[in-house]
């Protein structure tokens, strides 16, 4: 049975007289993957903040953001956040070093992180000798190493090219199938929404919740070869281009056919 790990209830929050976020009222649960969508400046970076506790002091904000048990939560930014004087094996490692930890198993468990993103060969470069693709591929390691309860990802593949992308969805999609943690992922991509998020959250432009929507292509083999996949981006299309919605949001059980 799945639990609950964040409750979010009438939350709202503001920037002055701008508000960026409207009464969101949703449960994350345990164990699942979640996909924030929606325009530029409808909140979603803020929201994902919020689970993280990061939200600046000029952030005001109303209702309740709880989380239902002490979370250990990573976070993936979209600039890598990755420290340029220290070595992909060591930017791997600075979780546990913060924590006064780097016995040998877990340098070996890095190690072997490192492989299975195709980094073995770069652990003792630095972060200007790599490409974007690899760079994003260190973060990830570095915050799957934390053993996370909750990970989130800030559109953590916007600046990498189409196949590039593809890959790191892959390898992360794997990853999460071999250990599950939960996962948020906010992004742009209706295609990345539906690939990563087993459910998808689409946040109006004034911040609110206009339809939660759970993806029967997720964890498909080869998700992106099944019709199944296009009709749930083809259907959220649709939606997202939609000007009015009946009672202000869609059902929480939606799914779309061809």
């Amino acid at each position: 049975m799945l639990n609950a790990i964040v409750d979010v209830q009438n939350y709202s929050a503001s920037y002055g007289n701008l508000q960026v976020l409207k009464k969101l009222n949703l449960k994350i649960m345990e164990n699942e993957t979640y996909a924030i969508l929606g325009p530029s400046g409808c909140g979603k970076t803020t929201f994902l903040y919020a689970l993280a506790g990061l939200l600046p002091l000029t952030c005001q904000t109303e209702g309740e953001l709880s989380h239902l048990k002490p979370l250990a939560v990573s976070t993936v930014l979209q600039d890598f956040g990755l420290f340029p004087w220290k070595t992909v094996l060591d930017n791997t490692l600075l979780p546990l070093t913060l924590r006064g930890r780097r016995s040998s198993s877990d340098i070996s468990a890095a190690q072997d992180l490192l492989r299975w993103l195709k980094l073995d060969s770069h652990e003792s470069h630095y972060p200007s000798e790599l490409s974007g693709g690899q760079k994003q591929r260190v973060a990830i390691a570095r915050s799957w190493l934390a053993s996370p309860d909750l990970l989130l990802l800030d559109e953590p593949f916007s600046a990498l090219d189409a196949l590039t992308r593809e890959s790191l969805q892959d390898e992360v999609l794997t990853l999460y199938q071999k250990s599950p943690l939960t996962i948020v992922i906010v992004t742009h991509s209706i295609e990345e929404a539906v690939f990563m998020g087993k459910t998808i959250i689409l946040l109006s432009s004034k911040g609110e919740i206009k339809a939660q929507l759970n993806n029967p292509s997720f964890g498909l083999e080869n998700a992106r070869e099944h019709e199944i996949f296009y009709a749930q981006c083809l259907g959220i299309r649709k939606l997202m281009k939609e000007q009015t919605w009946e009672g202000g949001r869609a059902s929480e059980k939606v799914s779309f056919s061809i």
